[in-house]
């Protein structure tokens, strides 16, 4: 499959619910909510619900999260 250079950018940039976060970041939901509704987080809400896309949470953490997922990719492989 070929993929042009925006589409790549919009795979690579994933959408994250509160609770993959939550869970990434080993923080209560509740805490997440409030990142986003303070704007501490970059988010969006789809209906009722936030949704932090993935490049946000690596300009908070300073990681890029597309490495160490492929590393981990690479170890299971083995």
């Amino acid at each position: 499959m070929v993929i042009a250079t925006g589409e790549v950018s919009r795979v690579m940039d994933e959408i994250l619910t509160v609770r993959e976060v939550a869970e990434y970041l080993k923080l209560s939901r509740t805490t997440i909510w409030r990142w986003c509704h303070a704007g501490k987080l970059k988010a969006f809400k789809v209906g009722r619900s936030w949704r932090i896309h993935r490049s946000e949470l690596e300009r908070i953490t300073g990681h890029n999260l597309r490495s160490v997922d492929e590393a981990e990719e690479g170890m299971r492989k083995d």
